[in-house]
């Protein structure tokens, strides 16, 4: 398996190893079991809750894989998602009609990015913010359950009786007006912003996701020499303007438009090859 291969040193090799071979083991459940097994759960059945975690563990190593690189070993990132699918289990409702993967994904997202924050030291708030913010996850996880789709900021500061203010406020906190067009990778080409918008993303967990990634994005910036971080972030839009034209960048800065293009390639170059670029993929996949 392309897992085992990942994780180097004998020890948490032959760990990852065993835990991926024990639970390539475990039964899946069907819809209608999984939609028991959240009854039972709710009722206090220790049995039914390990079963639907167990049944769902190979979920969390694949979706693991998208954060490699990042900071944690790939055996660290399981067990941090597997905190966050234990929670979702517990808080699972079947009545809402919802799968519990489509639910529990927010889970163990959440617990990753709040491992990879903490070890990167790149997300700080004050202790009230921080448990506001805390709060903001867990209402729109319930509002996304009970609404099946996400939750506006209105309805999240009903749901917490605060105001629409405390809400929004906070979930700007970390928007130091860098864009998300940013385009980083192999091809020249990904949208940060599309990236984030696939799939369900709760803004508490984007908030997270955002500071991590905007700490990791200066950083790669550091690999260019002054000329080559200023066409990428002209070109890109990263302080907050509007992306520029090949032509408007050479107008600004007294040169042809070949010159910007050949500039912005050989800085693209030397990113892909930054190991700081590649912890930003390892966001991204």
């Amino acid at each position: 398996m392309d897992e085992e291969r990942e994780e180097s040193g004998g020890s948490t090799s032959e760990s990852l190893k065993k835990y991926l071979r024990e639970i390539s083991r475990l039964p899946r459940v069907t819809a209608e079991e999984e939609r028991d097994l959240g009854r039972r759960i709710q009722k206090g059945d220790a049995q039914a809750l390990r079963r639907l975690v167990e049944a769902n563990l190979r979920f969390v190593v694949s979706y693991a894989k998208r954060y490699r690189g990042c900071g944690l070993s790939f055996l660290d990132l399981i067990n941090e998602g597997n905190i966050g699918l234990i929670e979702a289990a517990k808080r699972y409702d079947a009545s809402k009609n919802v799968k519990f993967i489509t639910y529990a994904v927010w889970w163990v997202r959440q617990a990753i990015i709040h491992a990879l924050s903490d070890q990167s030291g790149a997300f700080r708030l004050p202790q009230k913010q921080a448990n506001l913010l805390y709060r903001i996850g867990k209402a729109q996880s319930s509002l996304l359950s009970k609404l099946r789709r996400t939750p506006s900021a209105e309805e999240i500061a009903r749901q917490m009786d605060v105001t629409i203010e405390e809400v929004t406020n906070l979930l700007q906190v970390s928007d130091e007006n860098i864009s998300l067009s940013a385009i980083i990778d192999e091809e020249h080409e990904f949208h940060l912003s599309d990236k984030l918008e696939q799939g369900i993303i709760p803004s508490a967990d984007f908030v997270l996701l955002r500071s991590s990634l905007k700490g990791l994005l200066r950083q790669a910036l550091t690999e260019l020499d002054e000329k080559e971080e200023r066409v990428i972030r002209l070109r890109f839009g990263l302080d907050g303007a509007d992306p520029k034209t090949l032509k408007e960048i050479g107008e600004m800065m007294n040169l042809s438009r070949e010159r910007i293009r050949q500039i912005e390639a050989q800085a693209i170059e030397k990113l892909n090859r930054s190991q700081k670029c590649q912890q930003l993929r390892g966001y991204l996949n």
